[in-house]
């Protein structure tokens, strides 16, 4: 075999391999057919595009990452690349006319715009395709105070937009003007450019009452489109404000395709939600019984996200959702632009890219390949037994998106999953370890094959969560900090061996190593892996030369003090069952020991323990029994830098060591007795931590804290109002798992609910607890309250199945919010170790009625478990 014309054939069959994924359909553009089916024109194939939204030219990203003085080109060419390496084929964006435009209409070719005509070109090069949405009418402040701005929607509310004769107008000059725009760039108008394959009238518009007035307002938008030139699919937002009228009117109207949104879990809760929403994304089901043209529209997703969800399980599943409701384009909102998504502050709801959540890009990843593989319209049934997907499959327990094909292996967290096809994997991707590989960093790697005994490795650097990321937004504090660390990687992939060579692609320091049984250090960066087969000399010669990796990405200043530890210890544990203190623990410099230090409250001294590295950032007490003695303990962490102790919490310089030490910080642990009671809520303890649920025409509420059974608890009041039309209950929810996990081996045998609750008004109120499961099971009891503080006792055993609510509300409107398990005569007795959530709710059956309104109330202090 001549080794030199191998690699050379090897990777050029790769680079092509590569240049045809992402260009098949470069030049192609798409239409509508009699069915409502998006395809490619020539090959008649039906349409499946993946990607997000990402807004660096535009708004709060783009003054934001000025005032860094960053370059913005380069922003967007950072970004570009990792879109590209995530598989994803599609783009959407909601232009901010405001910023382009005047009152009349006319376009501004100002930087923004330049730099949306930069985006655009970069997105053509790596094959992504292309729907802009021109009018936003959004100011362009979030998360700060709106700006002035000279834009025609500065001037009109959004109702304006439509029922303005001014405002219309300028629409009208402005989507002209728009569609001939010439982009610099690639050489071509907007309305000529193959890349942009259709356009999306207006970002979420607010309809009048008038059906007439709608279709007529899209039809004029339509017209001046068409006269301009356009002649590629238009698309319409039809799930805005859902009604059966608006609806009608939306497909009445002279448009190939319609719009849909997606926020299964709300938006803005300002925390990280905690618990299993996997039943929330069980269906996407769209009210279109009726609306005559709704199967001959085109459908596309124009903005999804589960907002506030930390995990990297939702997305595959949201996807499997999508493709049974006929979606064929579904753009993400909203990516993170890398230079500043270490504080996620320009949409806090929002958290995602492949930098600071490498889990979820990863199941993004995964995502978009369920997107491009699942059949349009086909149904995988009910959750739980829709977690597995073709050859996708979703775990919340595991944390975990999987894609296990005969030539690709996929996973968002460490996972014992075998690959179907070991010998046959040609690309591997994934976060922790797995069968074929095995790794002690927390980013993000890529393993593709370019030929027998020859892959390419990306390795991108290690993330740390220093707190919260969905907590106001402030550039004050850094919400997630990267780090270049050495970690240790070991490969079991079929034909390598376990002496192959590691050439490094990017960096320039790193020199090439050769493997021990298939171990080998490895920093971020680009690599190639070679067999030993093939000799050391004439592979070099074929290297490719040096690889552009994140080169110019900012990274904030180092913490002071130089290191993070973010506590991941339970606030409960039982006496004599073994538990762990878990920290994460994190620092540039190679930290030299970490020590945990422990007394029962109010005492003196301190108890020390050597925590150990068990990978990554994770380092534990394991043997934590011969700590713990029923009570109440305090606890601090240790970490010494080089001879520099620095305590946590609060990183105070010293350590309890010193006889001058001082902090009056610390953690504490409840170390409970067997069979002891848990509280799994308290509405003082939990108060953040609670899901309201949104207000309707039918029902509206007022809650608010206040002294509970005695002056030093808190309780929480509901105060209730229905319409006779009401039919939704009123609930809160509330997750203990945080709870509950640590403790779960012993709950299961515990057997009553301690309700302290009360009705608001001297006369008795009805609510109900609804517990649901982990795996979607739902438990339910009704409860009568009197005028005065009791303890309620229910016996776990006394819980029936029945409905619960779906929550947190979702965006659009129009989406279920009740959870009806399959079949109640299954759902067996309740196991207090598998609680998801806890409901408390009211409906106007159990309602005084006043006047022609319904009102309930109650106040409840806790919920505890014995």
């Amino acid at each position: 075999m001549n080794i030199s014309k191998f690699f050379l054939t090897a990777f050029f069959i790769f680079s092509f391999a590569c240049y045809a994924q992402q260009n098949g359909h470069k030049q192609s553009s798409v239409y509508v057919d009699t069915n409502g089916v998006l395809r490619w024109e020539g090959s008649n194939k039906e349409v499946s595009l993946f990607g997000i939204n990402y807004t660096t030219p535009f708004a709060y990203s783009y003054r934001a990452q000025k005032k860094l003085g960053l370059s913005l080109k380069q922003a967007i060419d950072i970004d570009v690349d990792q879109f590209a390496r995530l598989g994803l084929d599609a783009f959407r964006l909601h232009v901010w006319d405001r910023e382009i435009s005047d009152k009349d209409g006319n376009i501004f070719n100002n930087e923004h715009l330049k730099l949306l005509d930069y985006l655009l070109y970069k997105l053509e090069a790596k094959g992504i395709k292309i729907i802009l949405t021109p009018i936003a009418w959004w100011g362009n402040g979030w998360p700060q105070p709106d700006k002035n701005t000279k834009g025609f929607s500065q001037f009109y509310s959004k109702v304006e937009l439509i029922t303005n004769p001014n405002a219309r107008a300028a629409e009208r000059n402005y989507l002209r003007q728009f569609a001939r725009h010439y982009n610099p760039y690639t050489k071509l108008s907007y309305k000529d450019d193959p890349s942009i394959i259709a356009l999306e009238i207006i970002n979420e518009p607010f309809h009048p009452d008038t059906a007439g007035e709608v279709t007529g307002y899209i039809n004029e938008m339509v017209r001046t489109l068409r006269k301009a030139g356009f002649s590629k699919p238009l698309f319409y937002n039809i799930s805005q404000n859902w009604n059966k009228v608006q609806a009608q009117a939306v497909c009445n109207a002279d448009i190939q395709g319609i719009s849909f949104q997606w926020y299964p879990t709300g938006l803005v809760h300002n925390k990280m939600l905690d618990g299993n929403y996997l039943i929330n994304v069980n269906h996407y089901k769209i009210p279109s019984g009726g609306i005559t043209g709704y199967k001959q529209k085109a459908k596309m997703v124009y903005e999804f996200e589960a907002a506030d969800i930390g995990a990297s399980y939702m997305y595959p599943a949201i996807i499997r959702s999508f493709r049974e409701a006929g979606m064929q384009f579904a753009a993400m909102f909203s990516y993170d632009p890398s230079q500043i998504a270490w504080s996620n502050t320009e949409y806090g709801t929002h958290f995602m890219n492949l930098l600071y959540t490498p889990s979820k890009a990863i199941s993004m990843m995964i995502a978009a390949r369920a997107f491009h593989a699942l059949t349009l319209y086909k149904s995988y049934g009910d959750y739980p037994a829709n977690n597995k997907f073709g050859y996708f499959r979703v775990d919340y327990k595991e944390d975990l998106s999987l894609m296990n094909s005969d030539t690709a292996f996929y996973y968002s967290n460490s996972t014992d999953d075998i690959p179907r096809n070991a010998g046959g994997v040609k690309h591997i991707a994934g976060c922790g370890s797995s069968s074929l590989v095995k790794y002690n960093g927390t980013g993000a790697y890529f393993l593709d094959k370019l030929g027998n005994g020859i892959w390419k490795l990306e390795i991108y650097p290690d993330c740390m969560l220093l707190r919260d990321p969905f907590e106001p937004a402030s550039m004050k504090r850094q919400a997630a900090r990267l780090y270049w660390n050495k970690r240790k990687m070991q490969l079991s992939i079929p034909g390598l061996g376990g002496d192959f060579n590691v050439f490094p692609l990017s960096g320039e320091t790193a020199k090439k190593q050769s493997a021990v049984k298939a171990r080998f250090d490895v920093k971020p960066g680009i690599y190639l892996l070679a067999s030993s087969a093939y000799g050391i000399n004439s592979i070099k010669k074929y290297l490719p030369g040096k690889e552009n990796f994140l080169e110019g990405l900012y990274v904030p200043p180092a913490n002071t003090p130089p290191v993070a530890v973010v506590n991941k210890t339970s606030e409960n544990m039982f006496y004599n069952v073994p538990h762990h203190f878990r920290f994460n623990i994190a620092a540039d410099k190679k930290i030299t020991e970490a020590i945990l230090f422990i007394r029962r409250l109010g005492w003196r001294g301190f108890e020390k323990y050597i925590l150990k590295n068990t990978g990554g950032f994770n380092y534990t007490v394991e043997d934590s029994i011969r700590i713990l003695n029923p009570g109440k303990l305090e606890y601090c962490v240790v970490v010494n830098l080089g001879g520099r102790n620095y305590t946590f919490p609060g990183g105070i310089n010293g350590s309890p060591d010193d006889w001058d030490f001082y902090s009056n910080k610390f953690w504490t642990v409840n170390v409970l007795n067997t069979g002891e009671p848990v509280v799994l809520f308290d509405a003082g303890r939990d108060r953040h931590d609670l899901v309201f649920p949104q207000f309707s025409k039918e029902m509206k509420y007022f809650a608010d804290y206040k002294d509970g059974s005695n002056n030093e608890s808190t309780a929480l009041a509901v105060k209730v109002t229905f319409s006779g039309d009401s039919e939704i209950p009123f609930g809160i929810q509330f997750s203990p798992v945080d709870i509950i996990h640590p403790l779960k081996n012993i709950l299961k045998d515990y057997k009553y609910f301690v309700l302290k609750a009360k009705s608001i008004n001297d006369s008795d109120a009805f609510i109900y607890l609804s517990i649901l499961t982990v795996d979607g099971k739902s438990y339910r009891v009704k409860i009568k309250l009197g005028k005065d503080w009791e303890d309620i006792i229910i016996p776990v055993a006394s819980m029936e199945g029945g409905n619960s609510l779906i929550m947190p509300d979702a965006y659009p409107r129009f989406l279920p919010e009740i959870w009806k398990p399959a079949n109640y005569s299954d759902e067996g007795r309740l196991n207090p170790a598998e609680i998801n959530f806890i409901q408390i709710q009211c409906d106007k059956t159990g309602s005084e009625k006043v006047n022609d309104k319904f009102e309930a109330g109650f106040e409840i202090q806790s919920i505890t478990l014995k």
